[in-house]
């Protein structure tokens, strides 16, 4: 089993490394379940996203667009949550 967790995390990780890439944020947190290694089959990837094109977005359209980034144009199937943070709301 462990192995198998490993490998599922191992390729999630290099997912959001092309993700972080791919769209140039600043910063990319994994966090939640997958990050403390306890998630379920039904787990969502929760990701912190920290870049300064937040800073001038309102709180509730930052997110606007990422699952379709995610989803659609990574082709990513894992269910993600985002919360993103401007540098200065982060630090």
């Amino acid at each position: 089993m462990g192995k198998k967790i490993s490998k599922r995390i191992k390729k999630l990780l290099e997912d959001i490394k092309k993700f972080k890439s791919a769209y140039g944020f600043e910063r990319v947190i994994l966090f939640g379940s997958f990050a403390r290694g306890d998630f379920k089959k039904e787990s969502d990837v929760d990701l912190i996203l920290v870049d300064k094109r937040f800073s001038s977005k309102n709180v509730f359209e930052r997110g606007k667009g990422l699952w379709i980034k995610w989803h659609v144009e990574q082709k990513l199937r894992y269910p993600v949550d985002f919360i993103c943070y401007s540098p200065e709301e982060f630090e």
